[in-house]
């Protein structure tokens, strides 16, 4: 069963902007040694959406030939065209990931036929569980208990969702859906989404900060939930930072020693000027991580 504090995996470019496929041997042995309990490769943290097809190929099967099995891979392959995520969605398979995921169709306006339709090609060409991707103030699209039973009885491994909003009252009626297993999404809402029954978290934060949350996961599992409010309180005034700081998450892992360039254009990498602002800022918002590590030679 899929369960925990899944990083949303940052993905490592190199200083021409393509993939560093080599630098996410290092992330992944580092998010493993902080207790990650499983990983998310290639979703909106991972710039998936910035890479091409092969690309995307590429990180996911170095991700799961790195990680060897020591915990599950989820393999987002939300593409525009069906015929690019059914693509992505069946290479995940052969290459031995666990699980895919997607976002529905986005851009373009669909009608729940169209986007069921594009849900059950993924399904049928990844043959393994696949979750739905709801984050519907990135798609445009709110998946909602009622498209999730519909599809559901049509797609035979849809089996949950990454749930990336904030309607905890539509969220609690798709994990009450027979055998349906549900992830939230947003990081600052991780402790209030396990209260309502989510069977772990998938986020940006939980890459700089896997410990943190394996903690908040591990207090609030064992009854002490004061002391899991008092992670995700602190959790969220760094969130409230490093949001507010184009590329930070980048610059953090690479102050724990994981380098891993800068993000895709047109994301906005941090100017090196404006590393020590964060730095301050972060340390002031009870930030217990390495920060200020010199830009490498």
């Amino acid at each position: 069963m899929f369960y925990g504090i899944w990083p949303a995996m940052l993905t490592p470019f190199d200083r021409q902007g393509d993939v560093d496929l080599s630098a996410i041997d290092h992330l992944v042995e580092h998010l493993l040694n902080e207790g990650a309990h499983g990983f998310y490769v290639c979703g909106s943290t991972g710039e998936g959406l910035l890479m091409n097809v092969q690309e995307r190929a590429a990180v996911a099967e170095r991700t799961v030939q790195q990680v060897r099995g020591r915990a599950p891979v989820m393999v987002h392959v939300g593409a525009i065209p069906t015929r690019d995520a059914a693509a992505l969605a069946a290479h995940a398979r052969d290459i031995g990931a666990d699980a895919v995921a997607a976002i529905p169709p986005t851009f373009f306006a669909y009608s729940f036929n169209a986007i069921k339709a594009h849900y059950r090609a993924i399904g049928e060409a990844a043959q393994i569980p696949l979750y739905i991707y709801n984050i519907p103030q990135a798609a445009g699209v709110n998946v909602t208990p009622a498209m999730v039973a519909e599809m559901k009885r049509e797609i035979p491994n849809l089996v949950g969702l990454k749930f990336t909003a904030y309607n905890f009252y539509e969220m609690r009626q798709i994990i009450e859906l027979d055998n349906m297993t549900v992830f939230s999404g947003p990081d600052e809402m991780c402790l209030p989404a396990l209260t309502m029954g989510v069977v772990g978290a998938i986020g940006s934060t939980y890459n700089p900060m896997t410990r943190h949350f394996v903690r908040l996961y591990e207090a609030f599992q064992a009854g002490r939930l004061a002391e899991a409010q008092d992670l995700q309180f602190q959790a969220n005034r760094i969130i409230r930072v490093w949001t507010s700081f184009p590329g930070a998450l980048k610059v953090m892992m690479r102050w724990q020693g994981v380098p891993i360039g800068e993000p895709r254009r047109p994301m906005e990498p941090l100017p090196v000027e404006r590393e020590e602002e964060l730095a301050a800022a972060l340390q002031a918002a009870g930030y217990t991580y390495p920060v200020g590590v010199p830009q490498p030679a």
